[in-house]
């Protein structure tokens, strides 16, 4: 099928402009940014995400796919034209959906026969209606047919390439029985199963599949407070939950809060539209609250515990808000960095993709060429994201290169029994702080 994809050098745009080439698709990506199509075009990603490069050279290869600014061109040629703007957060928590209208708008211009628009973006509910209105007002010839169908994505960045290739459901918001015969044809080749339904439910169903994970990451964070207040350790807590099959073991790790752009801008997406339908959302509410404990607990600990602020140095590893991606939009190590360099201490940051922040947090830490380099002399350790190298760290080698052996590790990646026999002051999420301390030999069955 010929597909174009408006918003296509985006996060979600690109892995699914790929995702559907190397399906053998026609796909042109289209995008205003210029930048990152000459990358892409040179063969250079303008994002990391695991195994995307190779899903670029597999595409490419083909020559099932076309990066161009020419929205014409892009619209004319294609049968579907998906929609993968950007649709941030705005001011008071609503969903900015100016690029969506604008792609809605520019769309219409130039369609020359029968579209089926497929809204990727994740939108508001209604939104697929108001999309058509939008579109029978800039329709040049009145005439021309199309539909408007809703295809929420379930990307998880560091997984996105798989999940894309591999997921476990499709789920499509249809108003006609043409548009659910397109869409059975684009999605033939994939093995998952396909649910239809209005594009209401469809709408609302990303924002509920983000909304109950969001829970599950406040929830376990706050069972892990009551742990440690109560002398308990949130692995053994852990591994008695998992096990049940009603609960399951995604998204039931502590850590410093959920970060990445969807978790929070879709809670506060969803509690501003429910809203306006006259419903009140108390646990979302309360769920978002919960969130916003967990980085003011740490920088909390780690005040506490620094003797000389003006002559310390903490050592932060990992600035993406999860491993796998170089995404630090709403990233807990961002938040903690923004309060730390209020301070007068001095701050030395690694991550293994990560090599630049904005303004004005650039010019207030200092990059390491290597985690060595980070942690050297050192007074305080905090780790922040849960890369694989990070995890294979040798804790006696990092005891020996540490001014004062002080970990935070909001990650829970390394083991409290083995930090604190090598003589770490050890602080982990939902561990509490006497669990390991007085041990004289490695308590090697604990974790």
């Amino acid at each position: 099928m010929k597909i174009s994809i408006i918003g296509g050098t985006g996060y979600v745009g690109l892995i699914t402009g790929l995702g559907l080439a190397v399906h053998g698709h026609d796909v042109i990506c289209m995008d205003g940014d210029s930048s990152k199509l000459n990358k892409l075009n040179n063969g250079e990603l303008p994002i990391f995400e695991e195994s995307l490069h190779e899903l670029l050279k597999a595409a490419t290869d083909r020559n099932k796919v076309v990066f161009t600014n020419n929205i014409k061109t892009a619209v004319r040629e294609s049968d579907i034209i998906m929609i993968a703007v950007g649709t941030p957060e705005s001011k008071n928590g609503e969903t900015d959906m100016s690029q969506l209208i604008l792609a809605l708008k520019l769309v219409a211009g130039y369609m020359n026969y029968y579209k089926t628009i497929v809204i990727k973006s994740t939108v508001p509910v209604g939104t697929c209606a108001m999309a058509s209105m939008i579109i029978k007002d800039n329709l040049k010839n009145p005439m021309i047919p199309f539909d408007v169908v809703s295809n929420p994505e379930f990307l998880r960045e560091g997984n996105a390439v798989s999940d894309f290739l591999n997921p476990d459901r499709i789920v499509v918001g249809i108003d006609t029985p043409e548009s659910e015969v397109v869409m059975k044809e684009l999605y033939s080749t994939f093995d998952a199963p396909m649910i239809f339904t209005d594009t209401r439910s469809s709408e609302l169903v990303k924002y509920a599949c983000n909304a109950y994970l969001a829970t599950r990451l406040s929830f376990i964070n706050e069972i892990s407070e009551i742990s440690e207040k109560v002398n308990a350790d949130i692995h053994a807590i852990l591994r008695g939950m998992k096990l049940d099959k009603r609960i399951g073991s995604h998204y039931l790790n502590p850590g410093p809060g959920f970060g990445g752009l969807c978790l929070t801008k879709d809670l506060k997406s969803l509690i501003c539209f429910a809203s306006k339908a006259n419903t009140d959302l108390p646990l979302l509410k309360a769920v978002l609250e919960r969130n916003g404990i967990q980085i003011k607990s740490i920088i909390g600990y780690v005040m506490s515990e620094l003797k000389d602020v003006e002559n310390t140095k903490i050592a932060i590893l990992g600035l993406s808000f999860k491993a796998g991606t170089n995404d630090t939009r709403n990233s807990p190590a961002i938040h903690l960095l923004e309060k730390l360099t209020a301070t007068k201490t001095t701050i030395h940051v690694f991550d293994p993709v990560v090599k630049n922040l904005e303004e004005p947090l650039n010019s207030r830490v200092t990059f390491s060429e290597n985690i060595e380099d980070t942690i050297k002399d050192a007074d305080c350790l905090i780790v922040m994201t849960e890369w694989q190298e990070f995890k294979e760290l040798e804790l006696k080698t990092v005891y020996n290169m540490m001014k004062t052996p002080l970990i935070v590790d909001t990650r829970n990646i390394f083991a409290p029994n083995k930090a604190h026999y090598l003589g770490f002051q050890y602080k982990g999420i939902g561990i509490a702080d006497n669990i390991y301390k007085n041990i004289s030999v490695p308590l090697k069955n604990i974790i």
